[in-house]
């Protein structure tokens, strides 16, 4: 693998968030949801729900783009910005 750059691996990260959020209920995309709750104090992941198989299959499909350092770098981000899992 190349070596990978902060603004590479950054996009890779939208990608990522922004394909959970459109397989997510109610769909929609990263960018709106940088526009609409961006500088602000409100939660927006708990609105949005996805499925735990989603989840990992969206994220392995972007983990395997990514060196170790930014692997662990894309699960903090995540964790902080993902839509919730759905509960069975």
């Amino acid at each position: 693998m190349k070596e990978m750059t902060d603004k590479h691996a950054v996009k890779i990260f939208e990608q990522c968030i922004d394909e959970m959020y459109r397989n997510s209920e109610p769909s929609n995309t990263w960018k709106a949801i940088k526009i609409f709750f961006g500088g602000t104090e409100m939660t927006f992941y708990d609105k949005h729900k996805i499925s735990e198989e989603s989840y990992n299959k969206i994220r392995e499909k972007y983990m395997k783009k990514l060196t170790r350092y930014y692997q662990r770098k894309l699960e903090y981000f995540l964790l902080a910005y993902s839509p919730t899992i759905k509960e069975d």
